[in-house]
């Protein structure tokens, strides 16, 4: 089986969302929730409407939101099981949810993300070939659906977040799998405590 690696490259993440944005709203923001929320793909294919609603909106499971607004939309990802540790989705990706809802007419208890044809979750054969046809337009190599998950866990590191709470948010055993998952060199596991008491 081929390694996937994450998308490294900030100008390459942009020049996969204007591949998938050109074929449709739906592909786009399959890459652009995964990669800012890090949820796995299971869960991620999973999604229904409601999982991204503020409890408040989540009243009726027939309701169709054609009149949607940003508030309604969930302000964080949070991984139930590590609550405490919050993933903010930006305003841009709250507003491209609210609009991909109306648009489609979604209800509340529809999937996020769904066959055109027939209107069942998209399967992991579906994701991959959408994910890996952008990344070869882009002549992107090694990109397959687990690099959605690396990528959010790379950039997350690089934006200075604690390997070990990314250990943790994603269910890994030990640092050195983290350490692989996101194809960084070896960090430093020597953490020095000061006290001057």
């Amino acid at each position: 089986m081929e390694c996937v690696l994450p998308i490294k490259d900030k100008a390459q993440i942009e020049a996969m969302y204007r591949v998938l944005k050109q074929h449709s709203q739906r592909d786009y923001l399959l890459l652009s929730f995964a990669i800012h929320t890090g949820v796995k793909l299971s869960t991620l294919l999973g999604l229904r409407v409601v999982d991204i609603l503020k409890p408040e909106y989540k009243e009726s499971d027939n309701q169709t939101l054609q009149s949607i607004a940003p508030r309604m939309i969930i302000e964080s990802w949070t991984n139930p099981q590590f609550p405490e540790i919050v993933v903010p989705l930006s305003d841009s990706l709250r507003q491209t949810l609210t609009e991909y809802i109306a648009d489609n007419e979604y209800r509340v208890q529809d999937f996020l993300f769904q066959s055109s044809r027939t209107k069942k979750q998209l399967s992991r054969q579906q994701a991959y070939r959408i994910i890996h046809k952008a990344a070869e337009e882009i002549e992107l190599a090694h990109i397959g659906l687990q690099s959605l998950r690396k990528t959010f866990a790379y950039h997350a590191y690089k934006a200075g977040t604690p390997i070990t709470v990314i250990q943790k948010y994603l269910g890994h055993q030990s640092l050195a799998e983290t350490i692989r998952f996101i194809d960084i060199p070896s960090v430093s596991k020597t953490i020095e405590i000061h006290l001057d008491i």
